[in-house]
């Protein structure tokens, strides 16, 4: 199980996570790169050991974290959301997360998720923004791509959501895992190359500014 996880995250800064659907989010199953992300060592999240999962959300992002996954719970569906946690070492990162409630004799029983890095995502949002600006004309060429990897960031969480995370109870698991991890690595190979692209398209544009 363990080996299949580390092939599922060796592309990406990320990690899967199990919670209850408490005040807390009380963490019960954490797999993947938390302390590559994070910093922190998994064992210290689990179980609210060190700290307790709901706290290492921004204080400014916490309301808008709750009422994504409120209302995510009443409609069980999903939620998918860019907001700050805070690293070990004092600072905020940029992460995304997409979730879901799990049900089970329509009762509750967990939330489980995929948070993956935004600083990417965020920093190309905020050139973007800059660049538009200065200058009112509309790129639609580098809009495009900011799209796709945006897009790319989506479908890579929605991936994991239905990795059959749950997957380990059955026999066949291990084939899930491989095909998903192969399909993650090939998103996360877009992503680079999409904002190397991006990151040409900008430099020309401040060129001829």
């Amino acid at each position: 199980m363990s080996d299949v996880l580390d092939s599922l995250f060796s592309s990406i800064e990320a990690f899967a996570y199990r919670c209850l659907y408490d005040s807390e989010h009380t963490l019960q199953v954490v797999e993947g790169g938390v302390k590559e992300l994070l910093g922190y060592d998994a064992a210290d999240l689990i179980g609210n050991r060190v700290h307790a999962f709901a706290d290492l959300a921004h204080p400014e992002d916490k309301q808008r974290l709750s009422e994504a996954i409120e209302g995510a719970v009443e409609k069980r569906g999903l939620w998918d959301l860019a907001y700050r946690m805070l690293h070990e070492n004092g600072s905020y990162v940029w992460v995304r997360e997409r979730g879901c409630a799990v049900f089970e004799n329509d009762s509750l029983t967990h939330l489980q998720g995929l948070i993956v890095s935004a600083t990417e995502e965020m920093s190309l949002r905020a050139e973007m923004e800059a660049i538009l600006q200065q200058s009112r004309e509309s790129n639609s060429e580098i809009i495009g791509l900011t799209g796709k990897i945006t897009g790319s960031i989506r479908q890579l969480t929605m991936l994991s959501i239905n990795a059959r995370i749950e997957a380990a109870r059955s026999g066949d698991a291990g084939r899930g895992f491989a095909v998903v991890a192969e399909e993650m690595k090939k998103l996360a190979d877009q992503n680079a190359e999409w904002a190397y692209v991006i990151s040409e398209k900008v430099s020309d544009v401040q060129r001829q500014g």
